[in-house]
């Protein structure tokens, strides 16, 4: 600040204005270097914040990727624990129906029982107990329980005597539910599983009655007409015949 004032007030010597030069030059040099240092810091905290960022985007990734897995884990124990609760009510309800067939007696004449099912005579054992463990649970009103009954019955016997009677069962079963839509081609897979059956002259009528109640007349009346047709002198064919009488 001497060289400065001695310049300023016009007695400053060349060797003054020198050293105030070389001064100049000096702290110009110097505020250089710690221009050079903050840029330096500045970068150092540049690079720091980022690859702190990266660090925090990539744990909240890996967060999320775990909560996903943790989602997908409970979503399998829930669908196991829901299967697990389905078997123990399927177990439970065949040994309600074993204890029910136990102190029942069948009837074994050709006679039908109210409510549509006539049961197999007895044997201990095997398809005719399983078949009229369904029959039971249907006469019952329980629909669920006879559905997994049959159904487990054509699983086991697919080709028995009274599987075409199982599969008549739950077609009626879905009509019982107003699942009406679903029961025609219920119906229709009897006369495709077992075409000589007796219960397929009964079936296509459950047919025509289902587009009935639909009130597609004229898939009824093809349905109708093709067992009056097909199977004449059976009580399918006599009610077939006075159902479309009645639609004209």
């Amino acid at each position: 600040m001497g060289l400065f004032g001695l310049a300023l007030s016009g007695c400053a010597t060349k060797g003054d204005l020198r050293s105030l030069q070389d001064e100049i030059r000096e702290m110009g040099a110097r505020q250089q270097e710690e221009i050079r240092e903050l840029s330096g810091l500045n970068m150092a905290v540049q690079d720091t914040l980022g690859r702190q960022s990266d660090a925090i985007f990539e744990s909240r990734g890996d967060i999320n990727r775990r909560l996903q897995l943790l989602e997908q884990e409970i979503l399998t124990i829930q669908e196991l624990l829901r299967m697990n609760q389905q078997s123990l009510m399927t177990i439970r309800d065949l040994l309600e129906s074993r204890r029910s067939v136990a102190g029942s007696t069948f009837q074994t004449d050709t006679e039908p029982r109210p409510g549509g099912f006539t049961p197999a005579a007895e044997v201990a054992g095997g398809p005719v107990e399983m078949y009229n463990t369904a029959a039971t649970q249907f006469n019952n009103g329980s629909l669920n329980t006879a559905r997994r009954a049959f159904q487990q019955f054509l699983r086991e016997y697919p080709t028995d005597a009274l599987a075409d009677d199982a599969r008549y069962y739950l077609a009626d079963i879905l009509v019982q539910e107003e699942r009406l839509e679903e029961a025609i081609p219920a119906f229709l897979r009897i006369q495709e599983d077992f075409p000589t059956a007796d219960m397929v002259p009964q079936a296509l009528y459950r047919v025509g009655e289902i587009y009935i109640r639909l009130d597609q007349l004229e898939d009824a009346r093809q349905y109708l007409e093709r067992v009056v047709n097909t199977y004449p002198g059976t009580d399918a064919a006599r009610e077939a015949q006075e159902r479309l009488d009645e639609i004209g």
